[in-house]
C-alpha cells in the first residue's frame, strides 16, 4: 500500500508540476514514507487538496503499523 501511494503521489506531482505546492507536499509525503515516519492526519488532508485525491484516500486507507 506504501508503494501504491508513492506512486501516485509521483504522478500527482508530476502532473502538477507548475503549481509549488504539489511539489512542496509531494516532496514532504514522500521524504515522510522513505523514512518510516508516520503520517499525521494534516499531511493526508493535504495531500488529498494539492496533490492527489487518490494518493491522499490511499493514505487514509493505510494502516498505522504500515507507516
Amino acid at each position: 500500500m506504501k508503494t501504491v501511494v508513492k506512486v501516485f503521489v509521483i504522478i500527482g506531482m508530476i502532473v502538477g508540476f507548475w503549481y509549488i505546492l504539489p511539489l512542496i507536499f509531494g516532496t514532504k509525503i514522500l521524504r515522510k514514507l522513505n523514512n518510516n515516519i508516520p503520517l499525521t492526519a494534516g499531511d493526508k488532508v493535504c495531500t488529498i487538496l494539492f496533490v492527489s485525491i487518490i494518493a491522499g484516500i490511499l493514505a487514509f486507507c493505510m494502516p498505522a503499523n504500515q507507516q
